[in-house]
């Protein structure tokens, strides 16, 4: 099913994206502009194969309301830029949320790429992004895979 509500949405992030760029100090190429969208994409596939991964888990624990916990704190650490994440406390939560559980990846990459001109490190991100979409998708069907294989029907 299609939610038409949430089109309003969409149409107003567009239009917040386009005010954003036309702001901009710093013009993004044609290259820029044509990776964003694909790297949107990115973001999404990393977030839908970590759903689909705690999802999948309900199966050999049941419903768990700490899931439902868990995505919500995900969601949360993923909308906010790299560069808060600093000090003692900070680069460890990072690390972990940029190269474990690739979260940080999500919103980052596209947001880099528009507002910056891209530097060597911020190509090995966006390589990175490539990299850990591939690990996700694959990492929540072998997740997916392992618990259908260990499910039992309710009914017998």
């Amino acid at each position: 099913r299609v939610d038409w509500s949430s089109l309003s949405n969409f149409a107003f992030g567009l239009g917040l994206l386009s005010f954003a760029l036309w702001k901009l100090d710093h013009r993004p190429s044609l290259a820029e502009i044509v990776l964003y969208p694909f790297y949107v994409a990115c973001g999404v596939a990393i977030m839908y194969s970590l759903m689909v991964a705690l999802a999948s888990t309900s199966i050999w624990m049941g419903r768990n309301q700490t899931l439902y916990d868990f995505w919500f704190y995900i969601t949360n650490f993923s909308r906010y830029p790299m560069e808060i994440y600093a000090g003692r406390y900070g680069e460890p939560l990072r690390w972990f949320f940029t190269f474990l559980i690739p979260v940080l990846v999500v919103v980052n990459v596209p947001a880099r790429l528009l507002a910056k001109p891209l530097d060597a490190s911020q190509w090995r991100l966006a390589l990175f992004a490539l990299a850990a979409t591939a690990g996700s998708l694959l990492a929540s069907r072998w997740v997916f895979q392992r618990s259908l294989a260990s499910y039992r029907s309710a009914s017998s």
